[in-house]
């Protein structure tokens, strides 16, 4: 009897330290972790109800926790302690189950690999010589770093030494490739866009040269006509020597110009006559500046015309504008010319003026020479 009452106190004991021990555990079993408590109780009570209880049930109470306690030790032991000793075959296993590949090298040669890079290698069909055929078959180098494409794949191989880290960057790759392919397209369209521009401002440069060509054709053209009617007077005295001199000198020197067209008209109107040419409007300029502006630029290029390939002493324009169109007639009384004109640069402007507002621009001989000019009204 006494015997088993030492083995029961013994058992409580083990009991005792069994949870003290448990408790500091954070990922134990509850179920495991209860039932110890229970087993203590029991024991408790029966050592506390020895008097009460027979031997023989006191006995079967001693084995049974005996039986107990050689299963909850072996079930700590393998559960908690077992589990928690680090070994290299633990380590290996660890390894082996992260998502990036691991290999250690030492005097080249694998000292520890794990199963995804063992994996990559092998379709990579690299068995030694790891870091020089890693790079030789790298496809990008990020930083320092390499980028490997792997069946359909793309792996960064990070570097260190001894030791080499990869990891799939399939989708990151991907995007960084689209983001070149952005960046260089980006480039192309801006030097297509700086092309453009030199070309718009090479285009302007020589648009602003066509206008100020054919301005200086018309007044140049205008001021030899003048110089020519008078030249043509009768009784030129050596008087008159010093104002043909003078005019020379500032034959490219413009006839005023102002914004308002008519002014510029009846000027121009006024020069001529003075020189003995008439310009004889029947109708007036278009209410609109630009066809306005058009309009004058003929007139005035006609009269140089007319006077220096026909001779004429006067020149009639006729102006209408109605809710369709503009048109204006443009006759001379000088020579006749032939049916056939060779068209000159001052003609060629003139025609290009017009075209420029979407209008029509003709020549006719017959049954006189006359310039025609119509523009509808809204071009």
């Amino acid at each position: 009897m006494v015997a088993i009452i030492g083995i029961l106190c013994l058992l409580l004991v083990c009991q005792i330290l069994k949870i003290i021990l448990k408790k500091g555990i954070i990922n134990k079993n509850i179920t495991d972790y209860a039932l110890e408590y229970i087993v203590s109780i029991t024991i408790f009570i029966a050592l506390f109800m020895q008097e009460s209880i027979s031997r023989n049930s006191l006995f079967i109470i001693a084995i049974l926790s005996i039986i107990y306690e050689i299963i909850s030790l072996t079930y700590i032991y393998f559960k908690y302690y077992k589990k928690e000793t680090m070994t290299d075959f633990s380590i290996k296993k660890v390894i082996d189950e992260c998502e990036f590949g691991i290999l250690v090298l030492k005097s080249k040669k694998a000292k520890l690999i794990n199963n995804k890079m063992y994996e990559i290698l092998d379709k990579l069909n690299i068995k030694k010589d790891y870091i020089t055929n890693i790079i030789s078959q790298s496809i990008d180098q990020l930083d320092k770093n390499y980028c490997v494409k792997v069946e359909d794949k793309y792996y960064v191989f990070v570097i260190n030494n001894n030791e080499i880290i990869t990891f799939d960057i399939t989708e990151e790759y991907k995007l960084h490739q689209k983001l070149n392919g952005q960046n260089k397209k980006l480039k192309e369209n801006n030097k297509k866009i700086l092309l453009s521009i030199d070309n718009i401002e090479e285009l302007e440069k020589e648009k602003n040269l066509l206008k100020l060509k054919n301005k200086y054709h018309d007044i140049l053209g205008q001021n030899l006509s003048i110089l020519q009617q008078y030249l043509n007077k009768e009784n030129i005295s050596q008087e008159n020597f010093e104002e043909i001199k003078f005019m020379i000198q500032k034959m490219f020197i413009d006839i005023e110009d102002t914004d308002d067209t008519n002014a510029n008209l009846e000027n121009l109107i006024k020069i001529h006559k003075k020189n003995g040419t008439d310009i004889i409007i029947d109708g007036k300029l278009p209410q609109n500046k630009e066809t306005a502006k058009v309009f004058f630029e003929i007139i005035r290029e006609a009269t140089t015309n007319a006077i220096r390939h026909a001779g004429s002493s006067k020149v009639f324009v006729k102006t209408r504008e109605t809710l369709e169109e503009t048109y204006m007639i443009i006759t001379n009384d000088g020579r006749k010319p032939n049916e056939f004109i060779t068209e000159n640069q001052g003609i060629k402007d003139m025609r290009r003026k017009v075209k420029k507002l979407g209008g029509m621009f003709y020549i006719s001989t017959v049954p006189e020479f006359s310039v025609n000019i119509s523009i509808k009204n809204n071009c």
